[in-house]
């Protein structure tokens, strides 16, 4: 799945790769390029190229959040099913999309070259954050813009060394890191997700050991939790703070650990996929509610 080229690219597809790579320097900045999904707009905003077009972009702002488009961008419809008679008109140079858009390509290949990027190496990898960081790096070299995806990957690892500096004030629990579905249920992210190639660089220990699934992550019941009764929750995502609060006063989640000793630490959305720009969020956004140098049992 990794790399910037789909298997079985058209001759069209490859053709217009091969003239970005001969392109005009870092000329990508001013070129019509569309991003098919999240992703691929994430990682192209992190270079510096403002999309041309792009899906749900209401949805993105609120979950996503960051890097966020400009007003020039435009909406494309869903990520499942892209507006192909939009798209054909605004002429892009090129469309980038992921994997997961490879069933397009036939469809995509007609209106202009396209170009594949995926984060995600084929049978996985150890450190998502590398992997992101590596496949940024191969994204800005094919569109000529190489100094900004070296500047961008620069700065995240200083940022990540200033939090991690934040993280001293860590008391050294186990954290669950999960997104809360409802009063019983949570999506857990254990090993093989973005947010463990966080923790994993700040010294803090995933609570959730258990099975996960190919981004990471596992829906469980609430009641699975109680295997670690020492840990503190961090908490993803909310859309709504005041709903968030009052399922994490329902009966059931009430009655873990954390919860009874106010071991709940809450942070806005964040992509759980989609390499070094979520993995940059997430960085600032755990630091900042897990190295507060308190004790850490105030009530959420």
């Amino acid at each position: 799945m990794s790399g910037l080229v789909a298997p079985g690219l058209s001759r069209r597809g490859l053709l217009g790769g091969m003239l970005l790579l001969a392109g005009r320097g870092s000329g990508a900045a001013t070129r019509r390029i569309a991003a098919l999904d999240w992703v691929s707009a994430q990682n192209l905003m992190a270079l510096g190229v403002a999309p041309l077009a792009m899906p749900e972009l209401d949805l993105y702002r609120h979950v996503v959040v960051e890097p966020g488009p400009g007003a020039a961008t435009r909406e494309l419809g869903l990520r499942a099913e892209p507006n192909f008679e939009l798209l054909a008109s605004l002429k892009p140079d090129l469309q980038v999309y992921t994997a997961e858009m490879a069933a397009l390509l036939p469809k995509l290949g007609r209106i202009s070259p396209t170009l594949r990027f995926d984060p995600y190496p084929p049978g996985g990898a150890p450190d998502l954050w590398l992997a992101g960081r590596d496949a940024l790096l191969r994204l800005g070299s094919a569109l000529g813009r190489a100094p900004a995806a070296e500047a961008y990957a620069r700065a995240c690892a200083e940022e990540l060394d200033r939090w991690r500096e934040r993280m001293r004030g860590y008391d050294g629990r186990p954290v669950y890191v999960a997104t809360i579905l409802d009063g019983r249920r949570m999506l857990v992210f254990g090993r093989g997700s973005l947010f463990q190639s966080v923790l994993d660089r700040y010294g803090v220990i995933n609570a959730w050991d258990g099975p996960t699934s190919r981004f990471g992550h596992l829906t469980v019941s609430v009641d699975q939790l109680l295997r670690r009764p020492e840990a503190r929750l961090l908490a993803v995502g909310n859309d709504t703070p005041q709903h968030l609060l009052r399922v994490l006063r329902t009966p059931v989640i009430a009655s873990l650990p954390f919860s009874r000793a106010g071991r709940v630490s809450i942070v806005p959305n964040v992509l759980f996929y989609g390499g070094l720009p979520p993995a940059r969020r997430f960085a600032r956004l755990a630091a900042e509610a897990l190295g507060r140098r308190d004790d850490g049992e105030g009530r959420p």
